[in-house]
């Protein structure tokens, strides 16, 4: 037994790296996937050619450089967002089902996207994305403020009620305001979410907002690695516990509501993609987050693709139906009870 546990760990390095280099293939393939498939579809030839004369005007070129390209990118940025913010938060409670949506940021992103395009006729990309930062920090504070017992800190159950409650009550107002303002037009692309309109100008503006998240997030991982083991261990190890959870919650505002000012409102990406990745990172978020980014990104890929074959089909009902027969698998084997 003990050369059996030492062989293992010995071999969990390979196992991470194996893990990774297959899930950068994947989304390398699925990259190219949703640049030639769709409607309509394009040869291989015509897709290089289009992609080495980027800027020469022709029907493919309409196509895949202004329409598909960016679309395919904000996909992985999107997904790799929603899975790195979701595996944030449940590292950050140590609660098995934490995720932005639940806990209710995405839902004020949401409310505050309403109200802008209730008060601005034309609202530009920076405005989608300040509003939606400030929509998921007030959504945060709320909960946080709630779920808070002066003598027991943050406890997970009150947490994720707060979330629920908070989430619930966000979204019944924004519906409230939709319905006053006459805004159903407006918000329900973002309602349903989808990538269809995004664009080369929303990526200069939204993009490196994520990228800066994926990156701060992975450089300190190794931090939220020792807060979410035990908040008293991390204390006794010198961490300043309060600096890094803020900081961490930081950047889980600014991938989810960058993410929403994207794609639009969707549900458990963020809760599901962690909880694969962890039967093969263990509680290491060094390798937690890299992987999660990936899984996230093709899954998002692979679900765009899907719904530029099912016309009118919106986004968030094709992951919420890929997401469906994952949950009830990681419900039978438990994974949620984990922590």
């Amino acid at each position: 037994m003990i050369h059996s546990s030492s062989f293992l760990k010995k071999n969990k390095p390979k196992r991470f790296w194996l893990v990774f280099f297959i899930l950068l293939l994947v989304l390398i393939l699925s990259f190219y996937a949703s640049l030639r498939w769709g409607i309509p579809s394009f040869s291989q030839k015509e897709l290089f050619e289009t992609l080495l004369h980027p800027f020469q005007e022709s029907h493919s070129q309409n196509i895949i450089i202004d329409i598909r390209l960016p679309k395919s990118i904000a996909a992985v940025l999107v997904g790799a967002a929603f899975a790195v913010s979701g595996a944030i938060m449940q590292g950050l409670t140590r609660n098995a089902i934490a995720d932005p949506g639940l806990l209710g940021i995405n839902a004020g992103a949401g409310l505050a996207l309403i109200c802008a395009y209730a008060l601005f006729k034309n609202l530009h990309y920076s405005g989608i994305l300040l509003f939606s930062l400030l929509g998921a920090l007030l959504a945060t504070v709320l909960v946080f403020l709630l779920s808070y017992h002066p003598r027991r800190g943050f406890e997970q159950l009150r947490l994720v009620l707060s979330g629920a409650m908070i989430a619930s009550l966000l979204t019944a107002i924004g519906q409230g305001i939709t319905l006053a303002f006459n805004l159903s037009t407006a918000v329900i692309g973002w309602q349903a979410g989808g990538l269809l309109g995004t664009n080369w100008k929303m990526l200069e503006i939204i993009a490196p907002f994520i990228i800066l998240g994926l990156i701060l997030s992975q450089v300190f991982a190794h931090q939220l690695t020792i807060l979410s083991l035990n908040e008293t261990l991390a204390k006794g190890l010198g961490q300043k516990t309060q600096q890094v959870t803020f900081f961490f919650l930081s950047m889980v505002l600014i991938l989810s509501a960058a993410a929403v000012a994207l794609v639009g409102s969707l549900a458990l990406v963020g809760l599901m993609i962690p909880h694969f990745i962890k039967s093969f990172s263990g509680r290491n978020y060094q390798k937690i987050l890299p992987l999660s980014a990936l899984l996230g990104a093709v899954f998002m890929l692979c679900c765009d693709l899907l719904a530029s074959y099912m016309v009118g089909t919106p986004l968030s009902a094709l992951v919420s139906l890929a997401i469906l027969p994952s949950f009830l698998y990681l419900m039978r084997k438990g994974a949620f009870y984990e922590k």
